[in-house]
């Protein structure tokens, strides 16, 4: 029998017993590696493969050793290496034994070394210091490192180590780059990423991004993890079995652990407006420079315990932001408050005293023209951080780690979402709390089997409240039952009160149990495992909870102020009984099986098997409901409703993938990988959504029995001081005169999945040197959107009452009662091809450097499924043909190319005087370069054209938008291309046709370090972000029927919430100082 049938039948056989194996483990989800390491191959001089050679693998930092022999092919592996540098000593009998030092072993990567023996005595040896550069000869993997050279001395606006994800190709940012945001990678979306940290979970179920580091106001991180306390982190897509759980990348950090020496830093940066160059819309006439104050500081130490068996790392790190942005608004004047008299005179009505005492929350004017209020609102972000490790090493075998990172974040700013104001009084306070624990057992019972167990907690606590909570609006006659004055919205005039979306909030908690087993038999190195993962959802979104009061029935301002005065509302809502708090969970687990088979010293194959269970959201109180077509809404235990949706228990995810080293030498190699995978869902799918209303309307999530949601309007106009603004009561039901919307969830939904596949080919170049060419590729299928399932047939909206309008929808026959049914469903499809390549060189004569470009193009019917949770945009125009959605995704960038690298200046001869050397010696420099195109954006009517309510309608497009633009603020896409469709239709023009501005953005960082000891420097930091002040421009205004239709009105920074800290605005300088020992 040929020898490769052999081996194939053993591989048969070992797999088999291994998924019984893995069988009685019971869960897994993604349990990833948090290791590297060692493979190679052990030969003599002529290329003969010497078997049974010994293997000492020694970790520099803390001594841990590893200890093994070759087998019968010379080939070695050493798996779950912690990352660090360490010394491989290679031992056989009539050789000189052999050493290298100095090996960088890194985060769930493979490092290469074959190691040539010389027949010599084997007292002697022979010592190698070369390196060798980085080829991927053993893993099909898209990976990349950030190292720690990279996040510690690279330019690294606002200290969020995830900017630097944006260096690596096929990254792409979900927003017009202002805040960090969320990131697709390789064409999937921004929720299809995971985040660990040393292997532990750091995903906030909630809304799939992190719990560490997640923005609290729009983007701006709520907490930050210290960078000094960062040893590198991998950004990794399309990975072997171990990964699961989602399809896009996962991003894993490593914390920094103890050693037998001493070492850490101490360190202070400063942020100042007098540093600063002017925003470019400060520049404009009559515009000011805001003030703007940030301080970041803290430091971290690490060392033994007792040495070569415990180890230490603690870190901190705190944040005091405070800026000052500046706004336009529009307050009464004597004169219109004297007009809107008048028309109250001519109506008959007078003025209450009730909003005599209200209009005096309005501040007075303190400029000309229509925006007769130039004011600033003070945001603050203040945050604290901590982080400690501890590493113990029981013996050989037997090692364990723990860490716990705790981070407090407070912040304020104006919400203008829900009509909140921006005047300072009405600003949203949002604390934040993170805590993160794991504990990470390695067993190494022989040099063939290792065991990892991981077991991790993490709680993600976010409160969004109004500044003036503590104020009771009874105090100025306005009687609502809650404090908090509510949000007055009168037309044409700057709001009063909060946003109509807070307070809301809500406490997410992870836990997780892993379990992986990795066995080296002959070529094969087998591994497997699980994980069973639990996530818990404490939520409440009182939208309207403080109330909502509207004068905004006419066009004239004035008129609208006529009826504040007079204290006559249009309409408005409050929360009169029953309550948003919602308990939901989910329990997912699953299993893998992989093998990394060494066909030969030139092939490997990666050949796995993962399954996946997502478990259906459940609510410990059953206090959900969901529309059922041909039942009708029906409450989350009913019979026939033992869940929102049916189990989907197939997601079996086959991987396959090679490395081939095209000379066997290692310096080409052929790579090439296909995967399925699955998307878990967040949660925010199933919830934001459901509240998004705030009335009646929340069906789906507070069904109509006493669990449920009681909501009532404005009472009896006009108005009075000491009586309650809102009607006593309120209708309990939904009914064919005050019609339901729904949120619904399909009861078929099924787990989203793709298709991903790349092929590359890897070069190196020199000894430290490395480029590489990709094709990278992925399918997705039964990707999550939401649509109206309900939504009426286009008409006139002047022609026709709503009556008429809702008697036209699907569902009218048998539910009258029910307007829009919003319905989640499975059922949108993406297409994503890119070209990718980069060059990467490890330091060298003290230069580093990395260059990316991506070529790409990302289509799709639906990037997101959620957007904003509201209805609108993230709907399709027309829900009954949503394949008409098909179009540019909206995070394709065709083109992406970034430029990074960090240069130690050489040092000047020693003979030179002690301190005119410090003095020279120790400079570095470090630069960061991107220039990407713009991201798609679509354009929309401000108008119900189509009479089906949606709020969605679109234009008709007549020719080309993005020629003949001219590109400037003022004029940035051609308007001409677009004309007013006609009533009872939907516009031609289709999603993401218009290109916005690219980003083209150079920052650079300049370092000195002067030795004070042998093992203390200070080094000094300059960094300079857009350091050539190019103007970086956000969006334009989309809205067909606005006036400022095709311009640009911020950059990106302002855009996202995050002026100075966010990117793409200013130059803006950082200066810094740190103790290193």
């Amino acid at each position: 029998m040929p020898k490769f049938i052999r081996d194939l039948r053993a591989l048969l056989r070992t797999w088999g017993r291994l998924l019984a194996y893995a069988l009685l483990l019971g869960g897994v989800g993604y349990a990833q590696s948090i290791g590297g390491k060692i493979v190679g191959t052990v030969t003599d001089s002529t290329g003969a493969v010497i078997p049974q050679a010994a293997v000492e693998v020694t970790n520099e930092g803390t001594g841990a050793q590893r200890h093994l022999v070759t087998d019968d092919a010379g080939n070695y592996v050493v798996p779950e290496l912690s990352v660090g540098f360490y010394t491989v000593k290679v031992e056989a009998q009539n050789f000189a034994a052999f050493i290298r030092k100095k090996i960088k072993v890194e985060v769930a990567t493979d490092t290469h070394l074959d190691v040539q023996l010389t027949a010599q005595a084997l007292s002697q040896t022979v010592t190698v210091t070369e390196e060798s550069p980085q080829m991927e000869r053993d893993s099909a993997a898209l990976a990349e490192v950030i190292n720690d050279r990279q996040v510690n001395l690279l330019p690294l606006n606002g200290r969020d180590f995830r900017k630097l994800t944006f260096l690596i190709p096929g990254a792409a940012p979900r927003t017009p780059r202002g805040s960090f945001g969320s990131f697709s990678v390789n064409g999937q979306r921004e929720k299809s990423n995971i985040f660990l940290m040393d292997g532990v979970d750091n995903n906030d179920s909630f809304r799939q991004q992190p719990s560490f580091n997640q923005g609290g106001v729009a983007n701006a991180p709520a907490t930050l993890f210290p960078v000094d306390a960062l040893g590198e982190f991998s950004v990794q897509s399309q990975g072997s079995a171990e990964y699961g759980r989602n399809s896009g990348a996962v991003l894993n950090i490593v914390i920094k652990s103890g050693t037998n020496d001493f070492h850490g830093s101490a360190y202070e940066f400063i942020r100042n407006d007098a540093f600063d160059a002017r925003n470019f819309f400060e520049t404009l006439p009559g515009a000011t420079k805001g003030p703007f104050k940030n301080n970041q500081f803290g430091g971290v130490v690490g060392g033994p315990l007792v040495r070569n068996h415990t180890f230490f790392f603690v870190g901190y790190e705190g944040q005091r932001e405070r800026v000052t942005s500046p706004f336009l608004a529009v307050v009464p004047t004597s004169a219109n408050i004297a007009a809107a008299d008048a028309l109250n005179t001519a109506a008959g009505r007078s003025r209450s005293p009730l909003s005599t005492a209200l209009r005096a929350l309005f501040p007075p004017p303190n400029t000309t023209g229509a925006n007769n209020l130039v004011s600033f609102s003070a945001n603050q972000n203040t945050s604290d951080n901590f982080l400690v490790k501890i590493d113990h090493r029981f013996s050989e075998r037997y090692s364990l780690n723990g860490r716990y990172v705790f981070g407090q974040g407070d912040q304020n700013f104006p919400l203008s979402a829900g009509n909140g104001s921006p005047l300072n009084p009405y600003q949203t306070v949002v604390p934040t709390r993170v805590q993160l624990a794991g504990l990470n057992f390695s067993q190494t019972y022989s040099s063939r089997f290792i065991n990892e167990t991981r077991i991790g907690y993490n709680r993600f606590k976010q409160l969004f409240s109004p500044l003036d909570e503590g104020f009771d609006p009874a105090s100025v006659g306005l009687v609502t039952g809650v404090k908090s004055l509510p949000t007055i919205v009168v037309g044409g005039l700057v709001s009063l009160g909060a946003s109509a979306t807070i307070p809301r909030g809500r406490v997410s908690s992870g836990y997780q149990f892993v379990d992986n087993l990795t066995w080296i038999r002959g070529p094969h190195t087998l591994k497997w495992g699980g994980e069973f993962r639990r996530a818990l959802i404490a939520s409440f979104n009182d939208v309207n909870g403080r109330g909502r009061i509207n004068f905004t029935a006419s066009s004239n301002p004035t008129q609208n102020l006529a009826d504040f005065l007079a204290g006559f509302p249009s309409s408005g809502t409050t929360i009169l009984r029953g309550g948003t708090r919602r308990d939901t969970y989910t329990n997912n687990f699953g299993l893998f099986f992989q093998d990394d088979w060494k066909i030969s010293p030139r092939l490997t194959l990666n050949l796995g098997l993962r399954y996946e269970y997502l478990g259906r959201l459940q609510e410990q109180a059953n206090r959900l409901s969901n529309f059922i077509p041909g039942r009708g809404l029906l409450r989350l235990g009913d019979p026939g409703l033992p869940s929102l949706y049916n189990r989907d228990g197939n997601n079996f995810a086959p991987r396959l993938g090679f490395a081939y080293d095209l000379t066997g030498k290692g310096k080409t190699v052929v790579r090439g990988a296909f995967g399925v995978y699955y998307d878990t869902p967040s949660q925010d799918f199933f919830l934001v959504q459901a509240f998004a209303s705030g009335g009646v309307g929340n069906i789906a999530a507070n069904p109509g029995s006493g669990q449920g949601i009681t909501t009532a309007g404005v009472a009896a106009a006009p108005w009075q001081a000491g009586v309650p603004v809102f009607a006593s009561a309120a209708a309990a039901s939904c009914t064919t005169t005050a019609r339901c919307s729904l949120f619904a969830v399909d009861q078929n939904l099924r787990t989203p999945y793709l298709y991903n596949y790349n092929f590359n080919i890897q070069q190196s170049l020199g000894s430290a040197t490395v480029v590489q060419i990709s094709y990278v590729g992925s399918a997705g299928h039964k990707l999550f959107r939401t649509r109206d399932i309900n939504q009426a047939t286009p008409a006139d909206p002047a022609a026709r009452t709503a009556a008429q309008r809702d008697a036209t929808r699907p569902f009218n026959a048998t539910f009258p009662q029910f307007s829009f049914i919003d319905t989640l469903e499975a059922s949108a499809n993406s297409n994503y091809n890119a070209f990718e390549t980069f060059l990467r060189q490890r330091m060298r004569k003290g230069l580093t450097l990395y260059v990316a470009y991506t070529w790409s193009k990302s289509i799709d019917d639906a990037s997101n499924g959620l957007e904003s949770g509201t209805r609108g945009l993230a709907f399709p125009q027309n829900s009954a043909n949503p394949r008409a959605e098909r179009a540019l995704s909206s995070h394709d960038l065709r083109h992406r190319f970034t430029f990074n690298t960090v240069y130690d200046f050489l040092v000047l001869p020693n003979w030179l005087p002690s301190w005119p050397k410090r003095l020279t010696e120790g400079w570095q420099v470090g630069a960061i370069y991107t220039w990407a195109s713009g991201l798609p954006a679509t354009p929309f009517l401000g108008a119900d054209l189509s009479g089906t309510g949606e709020l969605n309608d679109r234009p008709n497009r007549v020719g080309d938008p993005n020629a003949g633009g001219q590109h400037t603020r003022l004029a940035w896409f051609n308007t001409t291309a677009f004309a007013r469709p006609a009533t009872e239709t939907f516009g031609n023009a289709g999603r993401n046709i218009i290109i916005g501005p690219p980003a083209n953005i150079a920052d650079f960082s300049l370092n000195k370090s002067t030795r004070m000891t042998e093992r203390v420097s200070i080094q000094f930091r300059s960094e300079f972000f857009n350091i050539f002040n190019h103007p970086n421009f956000t969006v334009p205004n989309v809205q067909f029927d606005s006036s400022a239709f095709g311009t640009i009105g911020s950059t990106p920074d302002v855009a996202g919430s995050n002026p100075r800290l966010g990117d793409g605005g200013p130059r803006v300088i950082q200066f810094g100082l740190k103790l290193l020992f």
